[in-house]
C-alpha cells in the first residue's frame, strides 16, 4: 500500500502490517503512524479564534445590511421598483445578499 503524507510517500507493505501484531514495525511505518496520530485528528479552534470569527461576521453584515438600507433609499428616491436584482445592482453586492437583507429589512 502507498499513500503520500504531507509531500512524502510512504509504502507499508501487508508483511509489515501482520509484523505489527509481534512488536516488529519498521521505521517507516513508525513514523507514518505517528504523523497519522499526530496529524490526522482535527484540533478544535482556539475560543479566541472563534470569537474573533463571530467579530469579524457581524461586522461584515451590519456593512451589507447598510448597504441594502441606503440602496432601499435611493431607490424610493428615484421612484423606482424595489427589487433584489435592483438593490443589489445599486448596493454593489450579490443578488444573495441583497435578497437576504431585504427580507430582514422592514419596507
Amino acid at each position: 500500500m502507498e499513500f503520500e503524507i504531507f509531500g512524502y510517500k510512504v509504502s507499508i507493505e501487508k508483511k509489515a502490517l501482520k509484523n505489527k501484531e509481534n512488536g516488529e514495525i519498521p521505521n517507516d511505518l513508525k513514523w507514518a503512524l505517528e504523523i497519522l496520530e499526530k496529524y490526522g485528528k482535527k484540533i478544535p479552534p482556539s475560543k479566541k479564534k472563534v470569537e474573533s470569527a463571530k467579530r469579524a461576521s457581524k461586522i461584515k453584515a451590519d456593512k451589507a445590511k447598510e448597504k441594502v438600507i441606503n440602496a432601499v433609499n435611493l431607490l424610493r428616491l428615484q421612484q423606482e421598483e424595489i427589487t433584489p436584482y435592483k438593490v443589489a445592482k445599486t448596493a454593489g453586492i450579490s443578488y444573495n445578499t441583497a435578497k437576504k437583507y431585504l427580507k430582514k429589512v422592514k419596507l
